[in-house]
């Protein structure tokens, strides 16, 4: 328990860019299992409050399938429906199949709220939270020896856990309907640069490239795989014309 708690509070001042938890964080005798434990904390309480507030949105929207009956009963009802009847009954049992199926995708078109992938999100939402850290972490620290940091393998994963404290923002999607999405992601790139900055001993113009290159990097990756594979897609077309 004082592992979570103080992990917690170095979390806390870390999101209020104070370089004492950071140099706390680097310090410490396993900034690794430290920084993994404070991620998991932080992706389970999100994730929790997340499924609070699907819960909330889920209370506070109509009944759709009462809006759909209801709007359906009322249509007949029209003096349109009685002549389309007369001339064409197959065109209202169509109507009335499309109308159905067009219920049916309505509720995914407008992002209608999902318990289950709440539920899921107790488990993938920490996951997810482990596996970025630890690639940003792998690339950030290659990039950081690169250009002449002095930082551990150990300690550059310790201060960039610090970095996911503002993802504990997200805990205010408890709201319904409320999204901090881009507030998080800045705030927690500036946290990184801090990270990166003290546990390299670096000049902040180097930090500040150390933090953007693994980004740099993934997108220049995708562009090329996707180059690669639009090359591959336009011989194999080509070759069957």
């Amino acid at each position: 328990m004082d592992g979570i708690v103080g992990s917690l509070r170095l979390g806390w001042n870390a999101l209020l860019f104070e370089e004492d938890a950071y140099e706390e964080m680097a310090a410490s005798t396993s900034p690794v299992v430290k920084g993994l434990i404070f991620i998991v904390v932080v992706g389970v309480i999100i994730a929790l409050c997340g499924l609070v507030g699907t819960g909330l949105e889920w209370a506070s929207i109509p009944n759709l399938g009462e809006i759909r009956d209801t709007a359906f009963f009322y249509m007949k009802q029209m003096p349109f429906w009685d002549a389309i009847a007369q001339e064409d009954p197959m065109a209202l049992e169509q109507f009335e199949e499309w109308y159905q199926r067009g219920w049916d995708i309505f509720p995914r078109l407008f992002g209608a709220p999902d318990v289950g992938s709440a539920v899921l999100g107790i488990i993938m939402i920490p996951l997810g939270l482990v596996i970025r850290w630890l690639i940003y972490g792998l690339l950030a620290y290659v990039f950081a020896r690169w250009l002449g940091g002095s930082g551990s393998l150990s300690k550059t994963l310790g201060v960039l856990a610090l970095a996911v404290a503002p993802q504990a923002l997200n805990v205010l999607t408890i709201i319904p309907f409320l999204q901090v999405g881009s507030i998080v992601a800045v705030w927690g790139l500036l946290c990184a640069y801090y990270g990166l900055k003290t546990a390299h001993n670096l000049s902040w113009t180097r930090a500040a490239w150390v933090t953007l290159l693994p980004f740099i990097l993934v997108v220049a990756v995708l562009i090329l795989m996707g180059c690669f594979g639009s090359a591959i897609l336009g011989v194999a077309l080509g070759g069957q014309s």
